[in-house]
Formats: C-alpha cells, sequence, structure tokens
C-alpha cells in the first residue's frame, strides 16, 4: 500500500515539476525600440513553444495571454517584420485559433532561425509546415477546414511550396 502512494505520489509532483511555467507578459514592456531586447525575444519564444505544446482551448487563459504577447512583440519588434499573406493564411479564414498559430509559428521560425528572418518565403513556408504538424497531431483537437486538409494534402506530396505559390 505504501508503495503504491509513494508511486502515485512521485507521479503527480513529476507533473507538476515538468509544467511549463511562462513569463508574466504583462511585466515586459514593449513600448520602445529598447525595450525590444533579448528578454522580451526570449517570452515570444517561449509563448510560442506554449502555444505549440498545448492543445487548442477557447478558455485557457495562458494560450489567450501567450497570443496577445506574440501579437504586441510581432507588431513592434524592430528586428524582424512579418507577413500576412492570403495563400498562407486562408486555411485560417474564420478560425482565429489557426491565424493565432500561424503568427506564433512566424514567430518561432524568425526567432529560431535568425540568419532566414528576412526570408519571408522560408517563413511563410515553416510556419505553415508547423501548422501541419500541429493540426495533424489528434491530441490538439484541430479540426482541419477545406482549405487545412489541401495544405496537409500539398505537403504530403512535397507540393507545399506550390500550394503556398512560393518561387
Amino acid at each position: 500500500m505504501k508503495r503504491l502512494f509513494f508511486g502515485l505520489l512521485f507521479g503527480l509532483l513529476s507533473t507538476f515539476s515538468f509544467a511549463q511555467t511562462l513569463p508574466d507578459f504583462d511585466a515586459i514592456k514593449l513600448e520602445t525600440k529598447e525595450d525590444f531586447n533579448t528578454t522580451a525575444d526570449d517570452a515570444a519564444l517561449q509563448a510560442s513553444n506554449f502555444l505549440f505544446s498545448t492543445p487548442l482551448e477557447k478558455n485557457n487563459i495562458d494560450r489567450l495571454k501567450s497570443l496577445q504577447y506574440i501579437i504586441k512583440w510581432m507588431s513592434g519588434t524592430p528586428d524582424y517584420s512579418f507577413t500576412l499573406d492570403e495563400q498562407a493564411t486562408k486555411f485560417a479564414k474564420k478560425n482565429d485559433d489557426l491565424l493565432g498559430l500561424y503568427m506564433a509559428a512566424m514567430t518561432k521560425y524568425v526567432l529560431e532561425n535568425k540568419e532566414d528572418a528576412k526570408d519571408q518565403n522560408k517563413i511563410k513556408l515553416n510556419a505553415v509546415k508547423m501548422i501541419i504538424a500541429y493540426a495533424k497531431d489528434e491530441k490538439n483537437r484541430v479540426k482541419p477546414n477545406s482549405e487545412l486538409k489541401k495544405a496537409i494534402e500539398a505537403d504530403e506530396k512535397g507540393q507545399l511550396s506550390e500550394y503556398l505559390k512560393i518561387q
């Protein structure tokens, strides 16, 4: 009986100890050029990673705060620029969750691949690939619409660049 109790206790504690803690986004000012520093960039990457590590949930306050921070960071960062083109986001029509994930994917890609951060085609292609991988994982509870299904099919055929109209 003692073994069972300690086994359950250890399991619960290890689950809690691996839970992802997010930065206090409200404490990070993003008002001046100087505010967009390593701390701000690290928080944006943490927010992106969090969004891709948790399933879609409408009422998850941490997902909402993470996405709000990413949008604010993307809007003000002087080091990176982002393009939301119609071809890359048509799978997100009428789905704010997917559009938010697309922004998180672009953020994640530029922060992890600084050498490609000015190549909008690479950003677009890799961001969509992240969305596809996320959507294909059933635990994330993504209900693919017809456009997302087309993107997934194009990716599986090795034709995602053509689907996205990337030269």
